[in-house]
This record gives C-alpha cells, structure tokens and sequence, in this order.
C-alpha cells in the first residue's frame, strides 16, 4: 500500500541533488540567443519555487537581445505576479548592452 508520506519521499528521491533549485542564478559569461532555452528553463524553475530571485549577472562579457527580452518578460510578469527579480552586480558590459536598448529603468538596474 502507498501512502501519501511515501509518495512524497519517492518524488523527493527522484529529483534527486539535480532537482535542486536555487534563488540565485549564476548568469553565463556569453548570453546569446543559443543559451536562452537554458537560461529560460533555470529560471523558470527558480521563480516557480521562490518569490524572489536573483540573477548574478557579474560574469557576463556579452549579451544580446535574445537574453535582454527574457530579462523584460521576467520582469514585467513578476511585478503582476507579485514576485521579485533582481540583477547581481551586473557587469560594466551588461550594463552597456541593456542602456544601449534603453532597458536600465525596466530591468531596474542602476549604476553610478
């Protein structure tokens, strides 16, 4: 006879330490439209598990408007979904790109 207890821990086991999600996602040094399907199933996991996430964006050397439009998306659904996104010391490069697409006050990132 399965239980309900018992169900629950055979799911648990099967995710297993790859079933691991975590609220801080460490952004890749290049984001480019051939990485936005795992950038976009990392963060789908992260923000249906936390109400707030953190993007570690300190790495990134280039990124381009494949990337950048995921990052409006997650932003603009999070504030109707109440949930909130930040961007973790974005790089000087990252921070150029999403200026130059007059993204800063979207993705709200600030920089001096």
């Amino acid at each position: 006879m399965n239980t309900d207890m018992e169900n629950t821990e055979a799911e648990a086991s099967e995710a297993g330490t790859d079933g691991v999600v975590e609220p801080m996602i460490n952004l890749e040094a290049n984001l480019s439209i051939q990485n936005v399907v795992k950038l976009y199933d990392q963060v789908k996991k992260a923000y249906a598990a936390y109400d707030a996430i953190e993007l570690d964006a300190s790495h990134v050397a280039s990124v381009d408007t494949a990337a950048l439009q995921l990052f409006v998306a997650l932003k603009k659904d999070a504030a109707k979904q109440q949930k909130k996104v930040d961007f973790f010391q974005p790089s000087e490069r990252f921070i150029e790109s999403a200026r130059l697409l007059d993204l800063l006050d979207i993705l709200e990132i600030t920089y001096v």
